[in-house]
């Protein structure tokens, strides 16, 4: 809790403090578990039986844990099964392997990854007590400012253009493609549209959080996220249109921090033009999509958020993406490439009134309009990287 709250902790909170200090371990023979068992004596520890296998499956459903540490004896393509572990792994868990496998290039290959440390089998109490504790338990507290889920800001380059549609969508296909945790944020405090879209109710965290960081305490996503399913949870606000906000760039800052630290990917639906509060958000995103329809409004606004994206984080960091695309009375393709200087980088196509169907319904449109997970699906590759070498998109993923 913050300093200035002095509200007792409930027993709920205290439980979720305690367990996200916890260590689970997965090991395959006794020997290695009295060694864990012994070396990381006085800690939080869990030990089970199983193997990498079995601690994704675990992750799947239960996330909630400070470090991990787990078996890839006998696994005949280990870096395959990181793979799936990367997936559904927080970014703040720090992951540790044993197994049986003694050469140095394999072990650089491992810590290459962002993985803690990897020990060779036989494990002993002082091969845990020296090498595996201090890097798991050594530095408990600090907070390394480059771990973190990956960021990706929704931008409309006009309005109506789609942006939040297509901001819960690629969250909902980013969860289910991944089986990682998502966190859909919606900076829209004012008249926002994704709560309405998935048929909920926000209440009032996320303004306190952004207005004043020092009241967003570890606790705050408990209380302000609402799940949307169970890999998704959306932050968002509800706030009167003649209300005075006073958002701050600390908030924000404070507010995505907590997010990355949760959450494998943050989907972020940001306003525009961008206040300069929310110029962390852009600069933080590995992924910018600036969204636009075939109209002429929309090419001229495209231009101008590009070039803002580009001054705040760069200009590898931002997708043009057409929506709508050969909507009847829409702007040719041959006109928009000439306007935007080359083809949009991602495009999805005018979907039909299957699309309005779905807000006014208040279900996501991913379950409810036919081809649409089709055409998210190159957004998705190019998000996660799941087409790019592997240790590149492992490295990202576990943090390092």
């Amino acid at each position: 809790m913050s300093a200035n709250i002095a509200v007792a902790a409930s027993p709920e909170e205290v439980t979720s403090v305690v367990t996200r200090n916890r260590i689970v371990c997965f090991v395959n023979d006794e020997l290695s578990a009295a060694a864990m068992r012994k070396g990381l004596e006085g800690s939080n520890i869990s030990i089970k039986r199983g193997t990498i296998r079995n601690a994704i499956r675990m992750l799947e459903t239960d996330t909630d844990l400070f470090a991990l540490v787990t078996d890839i004896s006998g696994i005949d393509d280990p870096f395959a099964e990181l793979e799936r572990l990367a997936s559904v792994c927080p970014p703040d868990v720090r992951v540790a392997l044993i197994g049986e496998n003694r050469e140095i290039t394999f072990y650089r290959a491992l810590m290459e990854l962002g993985l803690a440390e990897y020990l060779p089998k036989p494990i002993t109490r002082d091969m845990v007590l020296d090498q595996l504790r201090p890097k798991l338990l050594g530095a408990m507290g600090a907070r390394q400012p480059d771990r973190g889920g990956h960021v990706i800001s929704i931008c409309g380059a006009q309005g109506g253009a789609g942006a939040t549609s297509i901001a819960i969508n690629l969250a909902l296909q980013l969860a289910e493609t991944t089986k990682a945790k998502v966190a859909l944020l919606d900076l829209h405090l004012q008249g926002g549209e994704t709560a309405v879209m998935l048929g909920v109710q926000p209440g009032p965290g996320l303004r306190i959080a952004l207005e004043n960081p020092m009241r967003a305490d570890t606790l705050f996503l408990e209380r302000a996220a609402i799940e949307v399913n169970e890999r998704v949870c959306l932050i968002s606000g509800d706030e009167e249109l003649d209300a005075h906000l006073d958002i701050t760039e600390a908030g924000v800052r404070h507010v995505l921090g907590l997010l990355r630290q949760r959450f494998n990917y943050i989907v972020v639906d940001v306003p525009v033009p961008f206040p300069a509060s929310i110029h962390p958000v852009i600069a933080l995103s590995r992924h910018v999509l600036v969204l636009l329809e075939a109209e002429v409004t929309g090419l001229r606004n495209a231009h101008a958020v590009r070039a803002a994206v580009t001054n705040i984080a760069g200009k590898d960091r931002v997708f043009t993406l057409l929506n709508r695309a050969d909507r009847p009375g829409g702007l040719p393709r041959a006109a928009i490439v000439k306007a935007l200087g080359a083809e949009p980088d991602m495009v999805v196509p005018d979907l039909g009134k299957g699309m309005t169907q779905a807000v006014n319904l208040g279900i996501p449109a991913l379950k409810h309009v036919s081809g649409l997970r089709r055409h998210l699906a190159p957004i998705v590759r190019e998000i996660t990287g799941l087409d790019a070498e592997r240790k590149g998109w492992l490295r990202s993923l576990f943090g390092r």
